[in-house]
């Protein structure tokens, strides 16, 4: 994960509500397990919290060792959505994650 962004705001359009307040993860595609994805780079949405199901410890992780000497890969499952013509990318506590085991990094 190259970036995290804390306070994505992806409005909603169909109701008055506030926008919904993410995080985002810019990740770095090493290998695509089940499906295809033929980019090398991908945004991740998920939660801002545990609260509300997010993964931001897992993301802030991830981002700590992309820059790290102790560079280490770390899987997330995925599901995607169509929103205002767009395709998203989301995770959260409820899917598929791998990080580094201790002493694996």
């Amino acid at each position: 994960m190259k970036l995290v962004t804390f306070g994505v705001e992806l409005p909603d359009s169909r109701t008055d509500r506030e926008a919904a307040r993410l995080t985002r993860g810019d990740f770095e595609i090493e290998k695509v397990v089940k499906g295809t994805f033929k980019g090398k780079a991908l945004s991740v949405y998920t939660g801002a919290g545990m609260g509300d199901c997010g993964r931001l410890e897992d993301f802030l992780n991830a981002a700590f060792y992309y820059r790290s000497d102790k560079f280490a890969v770390y899987e997330f499952g995925l599901s995607k959505a169509e929103f205002e013509g767009q395709t998203f990318y989301f995770t959260s506590i409820c899917d598929y994650a791998k990080g580094p085991k201790d002493g694996q990094e």
